[in-house]
């Protein structure tokens, strides 16, 4: 189920200023069932003049806005796929920080070990409190900018550049490879044994509250949301924020993985209202390409 949306408030100091947050307790795995086999990489395409409408509306939402915007979505029990500049790069802000954990697991596996309890500690605080303090030590075990390059060839990423002086925020990506990852850590498919993804997913599905939207918009009552937010004003870019949601929602009726990334937005409020109607309206019309999509039109069909 989609959750409201917090107060700009609250939910800003999780990324620009330090947390300071006390450190919970994370399930010992995902509550999503592990996917039955690797879905498919290609997949079917909505019929041409539903795509059609759908990328119209789509792209009359991000105009409306006057901001940038990158769409992808994968219907893992059908393999279709939607996507809006899919290869444009935009700044991750926090959600580099789950391609961090990843790159961390997978050095750690590399040295032959398990990630200490004091890692653990650290990247739950990351991934569920999006701490910045903690995030620069552990890119720094991950290898820094070359552990980043070396690592992102690993997960297959085309369009990702770390920053060549390690603000990790700064790393460019794109919808397209944050896919990738997704699939990564959702799928067998990718370099992360079953322990590790299982332990990723259960971070990415018990973040604070206050930072559980954007991809939580295509849920229902029953689905189980995983999800990495960023968000923050750019002095480079006259104080324009960059919002960006990726994750999955997987339940009875559905399993997607979605990646939104924007620029531009002049407040923190209308970039995570764009990204929600986004998300809505592209999983609305993957479930039920019947309903319209045009202005006016409902933004999905959920249960």
């Amino acid at each position: 189920m989609a959750l409201a949306l917090p107060g700009a408030g609250s939910a800003v100091r999780g990324n620009p200023g330090p947390a300071g947050v006390a450190v919970g307790d994370v399930p010992l795995a995902s509550s999503a069932p592990e996917p039955g086999g690797a879905p498919p990489t290609g997949g079917s395409v909505l019929p041409p003049e539903r795509r059609n409408e759908l990328a119209a509306r789509v792209a009359s939402i991000i105009d409306g806005h006057g901001v940038r915007c990158g769409v992808a979505v994968q219907d893992l029990r059908t393999g279709t796929t939607f996507s809006h500049a899919p290869q444009d790069p935009f700044y991750t802000a926090s959600t580099v920080k789950l391609t961090i954990l990843t790159l961390l697991l997978l050095r750690a596996e590399e040295e032959g070990r398990a990630l200490t309890a004091s890692e653990r500690a650290e990247v739950e605080r990351m991934i569920r409190y999006s701490d910045n303090t903690v995030t620069d030590g552990l890119y720094l075990r991950a290898g820094f900018t070359e552990g980043f390059e070396r690592g992102a060839r690993r997960l297959g990423f085309t369009g990702t550049e770390p920053h060549p002086r390690g603000r990790w925020g700064a790393t460019l990506t794109t919808a397209s490879d944050q896919i990738r990852l997704l699939r990564a850590l959702y799928t067998d498919e990718g370099p992360l044994p079953e322990k590790d993804r299982l332990y990723v997913r259960a971070l990415m599905e018990s973040v604070a509250p206050e930072q559980a939207w954007g991809v939580s918009a295509a849920a229902g009552p029953a689905d189980t949301v995983g999800l990495k937010n960023g968000w923050v004003p750019r002095r480079s870019n006259g104080g324009l924020w960059n919002i960006n949601s990726v994750g999955y929602v997987v339940g009875p009726d559905r399993e997607y993985l979605v990646a939104v990334l924007s620029d531009d937005h002049p407040d923190y409020v209308s970039g995570v209202g764009m990204v929600e109607e986004l998300v809505s309206l592209v999983t609305g019309v993957l479930e039920a390409p019947g309903v319209p999509v045009g202005p006016g039109a409902p933004a999905a069909a959920i249960g």
